[in-house]
Order: structure tokens, then sequence, then C-alpha cells
């Protein structure tokens, strides 16, 4: 196998909700610095490299060229460096399913959820009592790790709750959920590779009050998530994606205090900080 030479933009999300162009701040590659270099330690060959703006032309000749997301900008750098790019969608494809909209149309999987396009129909859901949980919970078409979420109590949106929604209407629309007390957090990923996909086992994951990651685990865990990750493969190969994917769940306790498994909280079309521990290398 050839050694890779990756690009690991985990701000990928951000680049995707901003369409044009898109230029990370400093601020936010420092605090990222220390999960690239733990995702590096877990999926990483012997021989692969990481390549940003200022690798020099050509230095990743003979490497196949991989991408935390294959966004616009990371090929580029890919390109630069003069890598062999692996397999990847085009970017309208990638965008459509990286979007919170393409799990929205899996299907919901939480009493009530649901994937709004105009603010009117979501300041009324606002308005309306949760069918479980404390509140609801807004998450932007785009994000990862917790991040563009915002948690709402029932009919008391502020101005600044507004000002989530428009800005995420703007975006792509939002996930509007219950805001139920999670037990514990799961996830499998798997890599599509054309018309047909491998899963990895399933992890554990560990994630702080925000809903960031922490760390992942391998799970003996009695949770079934294949049925459900070889549904959203089939639904990604369908829609002209090809490469890494994953799919994040989570238990949770029902108004009698019953555990109640969410097996798609969300789908992850690109690497995840857990890949290597579920899945491994790409092949």
């Amino acid at each position: 196998m050839r050694p890779s030479a990756w690009v690991l933009n985990l701000d990928a999300d951000r680049e995707l909700a901003a369409r044009g162009s898109y230029a990370p701040k400093e601020s936010v590659r420092a605090k990222l610095k220390a999960h690239r270099e733990r995702l590096a330690a877990s999926i990483f060959g012997p021989e692969d490299i990481e390549i940003d703006e200022t690798t020099a032309p050509n230095a990743a000749r003979g490497y196949v060229g991989r991408a935390f997301s294959p966004t616009k900008s990371a090929l580029a750098l890919l390109e630069r460096a003069g890598a062999t790019i692996a397999p990847h969608p085009s970017l309208d494809v990638l965008r459509r399913v990286t979007s919170r909209a393409f799990s929205a149309a899996l299907g919901p999987t939480l009493p009530g959820q649901a994937f709004v396009r105009e603010l009117g129909e979501a300041m009324t859901k606002l308005g309306s009592e949760p069918p479980v949980g404390n509140g609801w919970r807004l998450k932007r078409a785009f994000g990862m790790a917790g991040r563009e979420h915002r948690v709402v109590d029932r009919g008391a949106a502020s101005r600044a709750d507004e000002g989530f929604m428009r800005a995420a209407i703007d975006e792509d629309g939002i996930m509007i959920e219950p805001n139920v007390a999670i037990v514990a957090e799961y996830g499998i990923h798997g890599f599509i590779d054309g018309a047909s996909f491998a899963l990895g086992a399933l992890v554990e994951q560990r994630t702080d009050a925000h809903g960031a990651w922490i760390a992942t685990e391998r799970s003996e865990a009695d949770v079934d998530l294949k049925s459900e990750a070889e549904r959203v493969a089939k639904a990604l190969i369908a829609a002209g994606y090809v490469g890494p994917f994953g799919i994040d769940a989570f238990t949770w306790r029902d108004p009698s205090g019953a555990i109640v498994l969410d097996a798609r909280s969300e789908v992850n079309a690109r690497y995840t900080m857990g890949f290597g521990i579920g899945f491994g290398r790409p092949p």
C-alpha cells in the first residue's frame, strides 16, 4: 500500500457552510492542533505525512492524497503537493450529504424532530411543547463536535435565538429536536468504494458537556447500529458519495425511565476522530 499524504481539515464544515472562499482563523487552527495530532496517531500509516499551506510544491509525489473532508481548499493543497488524490465525491455531492438535511431526509429519529427551512415554521415549533426532553435543541446544517448547537426552552426564543435560526436557514436550514438526556454515545464507521461498502466495529464515544469529542473506544455494548449504517451507506452511494463515513448514535431515557436508542443522531460523510479506532486505516 502506498503511503498517504493527508490534509486534516477538521474545520471542513465551516468551509462547506461558507459556500464561497474560506480561510480559517489562526485561533481555529490552534484550537484544532491537538485534535489533528490525536487523529494522525490513530489513522496514519508509518510512512504517511500531513501537508498544509507550508508544504513545498510536489513534496507529496508518489503519495495517495487524502483529506479529512475533500473540500475545495483541501483538494487544492493535495494537488499543489503533487499527491495522487484518492477517489472523492464532487463538491456539490459532498455539501449535500454533509448537511443535516441529508440525514433528515432518511426520516426522524427522535419524537418531534424536524429539519426546517422557514423561519416562521421554526418559531412555531419552538413555541410548542416538545414531546419528550427539556426544551428544544437547534442544530445548524453544518457543524461538528457539538458546535453550532443551541438549546432553547419552549416558547422562550430570544432575539439571539432568532438570529441563530436566521443564519442557519440562510445556510441550508436548521434541525430542531427535543433536548433529551443522553445516557451513552456510540458510533460505527465505514468506507464506500464505488457501489460497495465495508463497516467497522461498534465504538463508544465520550464527549464533554457541549458535545465536543474527548475519546473513542471499541465497545461490546448490546447496541445494534449495523442495519442503520447499511441503510445510510446505500443512501450515500445513491447520492454519488464515495469515501469514509460514519453514523453517531446515543441512548436516552424516555419519560418512563426506559433507555431508548437513537440509532442515527448524525451522519458523518467524512473521516471522524474515532474512525481509526472503529475502522482502521482506509483501504
